[in-house]
């Protein structure tokens, strides 16, 4: 593809979603509930989804998902690291990319 064609070709995938009923919001709305009920189903046994106060796990503040959210600087990127990345007392939990994507999209929700 060539540079002269790739606006033509933004045009042609922007207007194809609205065509379709494609928004961005609709997808990022859909997200943060596919991550929600993530977070809630494998998570919600350590962190507390629903607002309220994290717990203690092996001796380690486990912060809620609010907390973890209003941290400064946090960024999509840093979110999706932090959640690939195999740390105590977290288990490893079996995730696709677009599930974390899902739950980063919730927690970014919480902000």
């Amino acid at each position: 593809m060539t540079i002269g064609r790739m606006p033509a070709c933004a045009l042609l995938l922007a207007a194809v979603m609205s065509c379709c009923g494609w928004s961005a919001e609709a997808q990022t709305a859909a997200a943060v509930a596919r991550g929600r009920e993530l977070a809630e189903r494998a998570c919600g046994g350590c962190h507390a989804v629903n607002g309220g106060s994290g717990t203690v796990v092996q001796g380690t503040d486990v912060p809620s998902f609010g907390a973890i959210a209003g941290r400064p600087n946090q960024t999509a990127e840093r979110l999706k690291a932090f959640i690939m990345t195999p740390h105590r007392p977290m288990p490893g939990i079996p995730l696709t990319l677009a599930e974390v994507e899902d739950i980063v999209a919730y927690l970014q929700s919480l902000k």
